[in-house]
């Protein structure tokens, strides 16, 4: 066994061998200098980061080194000067971007003695960084084509929007057709409850089996069972002999849509709902039920919690249908989709009858903020209305239904303080305005429409001139 003296030595020979050791496999480059600036120890990661060799640095200031240029900064004479640590960022003779810190070296008295500084390649993490940036870029460019094509398929089926509101309800209904969970679709008239229940249908684990839709208020009470749930050969006077398969069992791996579920007649409400949680059919005239494995949607504008409570529907069939609801907002709930929609229809009929008409901005703005109480179905038949009526390659405003100018006109009518306008006579000004505009267009000159309205030029020249009308010829 070694003497304590031996010892000791062992120790103070082993710490320093453990010591040179640990710094020279250390994968950062590392220099210490004593607080004069002078280089004490480099290992071999500074050299490779740096391209500095310790041959030319060991033992020469760093101020020296500096002035040769053999780097362009020295953090460690920062230290020695502020005797705080320092990071810096710059380029070695190697090329190499890297990052050093140096910290300052105290001794138990809390003087300094020394700096040592943990120099780090950076070159990696730049190149990494720019691959990631161009990666973004890529996936960013990606995901606009995909957002672009996925807005080209809603197209396809149907579905046009811009609006946050219908974003959202998409979203949910996105989410909702992976499971086979009921759902009643709410909305007004017209605002596409059939388009949205296709649409749920197509991103269905259903979407190859077949799409039925019933019309709940089309089918009589005693015809109920026989058309949903078919008959047998010779159930009942007037059957076929070849009997009928229901309309759940042609839905049958697919989806069914009860439209217009709120007009169901209570007296089936019963039978629908026996269907619904036995999921199975009992064809008239048949010995037993038929099982059956089918995707239930329900459609409604009517609201069904106000019919529950008036006793017009069965709160237990609306329990078993409102698993999932989806509320479709209206059209003057969404005014971004109003032209977007109707620019697709207007695109459709310019395809089909080869013409390229356009809406002008001011149609556009009336139609933007008009209340559409017919939602999407209504301005479908508008757009296809003017598109016929339309003589030129625009639709202007003079071309709107009266029912639509109206209410531009009374929407846009203001009353502040003294300078209030009685309302029939600024909706009055406002027809005659447009009146005027639309004969201007027309007959492109002063004379011909004063002979067009029937009217004085000199009063249509007053009239021009109150409306605030301008036209090239006018000048």
């Amino acid at each position: 066994m070694p003497s304590s003296k031996n010892k000791d030595e062992f120790i103070s020979t082993y710490d320093e061998e453990l010591l040179l050791g640990s710094l020279n496999s250390s994968s950062d480059g590392i220099l210490i200098s004593d607080e004069e600036g002078k280089v004490l120890y480099v290992n071999q990661a500074y050299e490779n980061t740096t391209g500095l060799k310790k041959d030319n640095i060991l033992g020469e200031n760093l101020k020296l080194l500096l002035e040769k240029k053999l780097f362009n900064a020295a953090a460690s004479l920062s230290v020695l000067e502020d005797q705080k640590p320092v990071s810096i960022i710059h380029k070695y003779v190697t090329g190499k971007s890297a990052l050093t810190t140096a910290n300052p070296i105290f001794n138990k008295s809390g003087l300094l003695i020394g700096v040592v500084c943990n120099t780090r390649n950076i070159s990696e993490l730049v190149s990494l960084r720019k691959e990631l940036e161009k990666t973004r870029e890529l996936t960013q460019k990606y995901s606009e084509e995909l957002q672009i094509f996925r807005e080209k398929q809603l197209k396809c089926e149907g579905l046009v929007y811009k609006s946050k509101a219908m974003a959202d309800t998409l979203e949910f209904a996105l989410k909702a057709a992976a499971f086979d969970s009921t759902i009643l679709i709410n909305g007004e008239s017209g605002t596409g409850k059939e388009v949205l229940a296709k649409f749920i249908h197509q991103h269905s684990s259903r979407k190859d089996g077949p799409f039925i839709k019933v019309n709940c208020s089309a089918i009589p009470a005693e015809l109920f069972e026989s058309e949903l749930f078919g008959y047998v050969p010779g159930s009942f006077t007037g059957a076929s002999s070849q009997g009928k398969t229901g309309l759940f069992e042609l839905a049958d791996g697919g989806t069914i849509l009860l439209d217009e579920i709120g007009e169901l007649d209570l007296s089936v409400q019963p039978k629908l709902l026996r269907v619904l949680q036995e999921m199975e059919v009992h064809p008239v005239g048949a010995e037993k039920p038929t099982k059956i494995d089918v995707r239930v949607l329900a459609a409604t504008n009517v609201n069904l919690n106000e019919a529950v409570k008036e006793g017009s529907f069965r709160e237990d069939l609306f329990f078993r249908l409102n698993v999932l609801p989806i509320q479709i907002p209206s059209l003057r709930e969404r005014k971004e989709d109003v032209i977007e929609i109707a620019s697709y229809f207007l695109e459709k009929l310019n395809k089909k009858y080869k013409r390229n008409i356009v809406f002008s901005p001011e149609v556009e703005s009336v139609l933007t903020n008009y209340s559409w109480p017919g939602n999407v179905r209504e301005l479908e038949n508008l757009v296809e209305y003017l598109f016929i009526v339309n003589p030129n390659d625009e639709i202007t405003i003079e071309q709107l239904p009266s029912w639509v100018l109206t209410e531009h006109v009374i929407e846009d009518y203001y009353c502040e303080g003294d300078n209030c306008i009685p309302r029939l006579n600024y909706m009055l000004d406002m027809y005659e305005k447009n009146i005027i505009t639309f004969a201007l267009r027309k007959h492109n000159s002063v004379k011909e429409t004063a002979e067009f309205l029937d009217i004085h030029p000199s009063t249509l020249f007053r009239k021009i001139k109150k409306h605030n009308i301008h036209y090239d010829f006018l000048d």
